[in-house]
């Protein structure tokens, strides 16, 4: 018997990419306004976002390793 994966994304990887998408934004946003600093700042938490979502993509990936 096989298990379906879930229709809907779990709740934390939509908060993940609602979260990237609006670091990206206001990097861009803030560039745009000459606010170096908060453009700087926004985009390191882009980085940030980016890497939460690639870690735990290849955590979902790994196959459990039997001792």
């Amino acid at each position: 018997m096989t298990v379906e994966p879930p229709a809907r994304p779990p709740l934390l990887k939509l908060l993940l990419r609602v979260l990237r998408i609006a670091a990206s934004t206001a990097a861009l946003v803030e560039a745009l306004r000459n606010d170096w600093l908060g453009a700087g700042l926004a985009a390191m938490a882009w980085l940030v976002f980016i890497q939460v979502e690639r870690s735990r993509a290849a955590s979902n990936t790994e196959e459990p390793r039997e001792p």
